[in-house]
């Protein structure tokens, strides 16, 4: 994919197959809207059939922090939203900064991230620090995918990638109830083929994969609310082990 001509022919055929216009119109859609608005419009067009388990170890009020895998991609915090919307109207999500370009009004409901190091700047990270500080002190329900990237597809099913200890430290900082989150979804073939191919065919169809996911079912389990008392080290490795062993094995006996 080096050859910059050959790219842009192969990028041009591939706009219709992945939802390139429709891409630019639901772009154009919420580019006005509050995040909260962008929130709701994306569950009204997906209508994902979520079935969720353990709703009530959400707490209706108060600081908490959510911590799922992160199997499919921008679907993910949909189904996340239609999970907790009944329960709680105060969601914020740690997302890539890039939403809010595409749609400034996310930021009432987004802490930018720049989950690349080596994007990472001094201005970025005090702009994270700030809207962190400011959810917590709202004591707003915090979504962070500790991954802060999608699951790797293997011969075994998916993988999550390393688990960042983000979450961990914000829960001991802000003295703040972790809940762990499971989520069971994933993306079609084509996807992981491309995957397979290029990381750049991958990426450029994440939109594709986030509009054929309509009507998906997604089952999300949310597990009993804890403090970590460990090193951050340890106490996210062991939040991994929940939500990666446990709560997959539970989810997928009680189907």
């Amino acid at each position: 994919m080096r050859h910059p001509t050959v790219w842009r022919v192969l990028l041009a055929g591939l706009r219709p197959l992945l939802g390139y216009r429709a891409a630019i119109e639901m772009a154009d859609a919420i580019m006005a809207m509050t995040g909260e608005e962008v929130l709701r419009y994306l569950s009204a067009s997906l209508t994902l059939d979520v079935r969720v388990r353990g709703a009530e170890h959400v707490p209706p009020t108060g600081r908490a922090i959510v911590a799922p895998n992160h199997p499919t991609g921008i679907a993910d915090g949909v189904a996340v939203f239609d999970a907790l919307k009944e329960r709680r109207t105060d969601i914020t999500f740690f997302a890539n900064r890039d939403a809010i370009r595409v749609s400034p009004g996310m930021a009432d409901t987004i802490i930018p991230v720049e989950w690349i190091e080596a994007k990472r700047t001094h201005a970025r990270n005090r702009e994270t620090l700030r809207a962190t500080v400011e959810a917590f002190r709202r004591e707003r329900l915090v979504v962070i995918f500790p991954s802060g990237r999608l699951a790797r597809p293997s011969l075994h099913g998916l993988r999550e990638r390393p688990w960042q200890t983000t979450a961990v430290n914000l829960a001991r900082r802000f003295d703040a109830p972790m809940i762990p989150m499971h989520i069971l979804g994933r993306n079609s073939l084509l996807f992981y083929c491309f995957w397979l191919i290029h990381e750049e065919l991958r990426d450029i169809t994440l939109f594709r994969e986030l509009l054929n996911k309509e009507a998906r079912a997604y089952e999300v389990s949310i597990g009993p609310a804890f403090h970590p008392t460990e090193d951050a080290r340890a106490s996210t490795a062991a939040l991994c082990r929940i939500v990666t062993e446990r709560m997959r094995s539970e989810a997928k006996a009680a189907r």
